[in-house]
């Protein structure tokens, strides 16, 4: 299987987050929005990748960025109760 670039990442996390939304309007549980944030948080965690047009910087820097998000991600999921009306 061939890395996920920054396009089928987001395609990947915007997919998982439409289930997790469906489910959550489907059984009245709000807990389907965290787990969106934290599968979004973890999948940018464990394999930073960033778009085409800022490619130029220092890889580094950008990575450690995309972890530094990754991580608010999973905190927000962690931490945030979400309800359905």
């Amino acid at each position: 299987m061939s890395r996920l670039t920054f396009s089928r990442q987001v395609l990947l996390c915007v997919i998982v987050a439409a289930v997790n939304f469906a489910a959550a309007q489907i059984t009245h549980q709000g807990v389907f929005h965290n787990i969106s944030w934290i599968v979004y948080g973890t999948l940018f965690l464990v394999h930073p990748v960033w778009p085409q047009c800022v490619d130029w910087q220092d890889h580094k820097k950008l990575r450690t960025g995309i972890r530094i998000g990754a991580a608010l991600c999973l905190l927000i999921g962690l931490i945030t109760r979400f309800g359905v009306l």
